[in-house]
């Protein structure tokens, strides 16, 4: 009996192990996706396939959600649009995935800074973090000489606006069913992502034939599965331990991005994401510590020293 709390945990760990490889994956599958296909085109097809997917598990269920409810995921799925769409750009302009991917993950360290709009109190360790990245933010960013590159800020903006888009999710969609939180959202998302495709890519030719594998995999791999297993294991993983397995994303994305795309990377750059992982781990052992205090201090326990 006592061995059945650790399987769970062990098993939320390995569910969130994979969360993170078909996430590294997606970003090797988009790469080889907008060389046939432009990136928003691409994007608006992966999100609202992807969405109608999900909303299929349940279809009742999305149906019979409240219509306040269904216009807040839907305005908040227009947040998560324009950050993918970002995102999107950046990767369109990248070289490479490792740089680009450490960068994205700062949206980690970003989300409790940007809930401070929302009355939220960032920790002490969260600043500890956020320090401690800065140093690997400048080193990434003088790779290339003392200049960021176009792809650098767009990685940048984009993980600003995941900050800000977990935040507005979890402020205005807690209380909206998973699987209807997520169909709503990556429609509304994909609709962004078309709507900027007709503004701004109408006229550059699609080859969806040539690319078609990777688009799926991308689809079903890298956003359906991959949320799928997300939801699964954030629901058996205590006291946000898995914060910690989720840092793995960059470096999975940084090793495929060596192994496939054959990138180098300079010691200043190796440096940069050495130093924000290390901020990653940091900011995820303090949330985990944080976990573990506060339930022993409602549960009338002393803290672990």
């Amino acid at each position: 009996m006592q061995n059945k709390p650790v399987n769970t945990e062990l098993y939320a760990h390995t569910l969130l192990i994979v969360v993170t490889l078909l996430a590294a994956s997606g970003w090797l599958f988009s790469k080889f996706v907008i060389s046939a296909m432009t990136p928003m085109f691409f994007l608006a097809i992966r999100f609202v396939i992807s969405g109608l997917m999900v909303g299929g598990l349940k279809p009742r269920q999305v149906l019979s959600t409240s219509v306040r409810k269904r216009r807040r995921a839907l305005m908040t799925g227009c947040l998560l649009g324009v950050q993918t769409a970002v995102w999107g750009a950046g990767l369109l302009l990248s070289e490479g995935l490792g740089a680009g991917a450490f960068l994205l993950s700062l949206s980690f360290l970003l989300i409790p800074v940007t809930g401070l709009f929302f009355g939220y109190r960032a920790k002490r360790h969260t600043w500890i973090s956020v320090a401690i990245a800065v140093p690997g933010l400048v080193c990434l960013a003088l790779r290339n000489g003392f200049v960021l590159v176009p792809s650098d800020i767009l990685f940048l903006v984009s993980a600003v606006l995941y900050a800000l888009y977990f935040n507005v999710n979890g402020k205005y969609c807690s209380d909206i069913p998973p699987v209807t939180q997520t169909c709503l959202q990556l429609i509304s998302a994909g609709t962004i992502c078309f709507v900027t495709y007709l503004v701004t890519e109408q006229s550059a030719t699609q080859s969806v034939s040539e690319v078609w594998q990777w688009l799926v995999l991308s689809i079903v791999l890298a956003t359906c599965l991959r949320f799928f297993f997300l939801l699964k294991a954030q629901s058996m993983s205590p006291e946000g331990q898995g914060a910690i397995v989720m840092t793995l994303e960059p470096v999975w994305v940084a090793i495929l991005s060596a192994w496939w795309l054959n990138e180098s990377l300079n010691t200043m750059a190796l440096t940069g994401m050495a130093i924000i992982f290390l901020a990653l781990v940091v900011n995820a052992i303090g949330s985990l510590l944080a976990g573990r205090k506060q339930k022993l201090a409602a549960l009338g326990q002393p803290p672990i020293v």
